[in-house]
């Protein structure tokens, strides 16, 4: 079956006064078409920034980079 978002290899940096910082490196994870998947984790971990990269609601200097290119496609097509 194939995955309905399949994610590999997401790593997110922004551009600070100090340098680059990566908010999020080199996650991976697939979601199967009728699945839920919950993202937890600490305060500051990197879920919000996770979601919103995939999202691509990264503006800029921000850098989001991924192994693959989405397929997108729509449910009863």
């Amino acid at each position: 079956m194939t995955a309905a978002l399949d994610v590999k290899g997401l790593t997110t940096r922004f551009e600070t006064r100090a340098g680059h910082v990566t908010a999020v490196n080199d996650v991976s994870f697939a979601v199967q078409p009728g699945r839920i998947m919950g993202l937890v984790g600490e305060s500051g971990s990197g879920k919000s920034v996770t979601g919103f990269s995939i999202l691509g609601l990264i503006d800029a200097p921000g850098e989001v980079t991924v192994d693959f290119h989405p397929e997108v496609t729509q449910a009863g097509s």
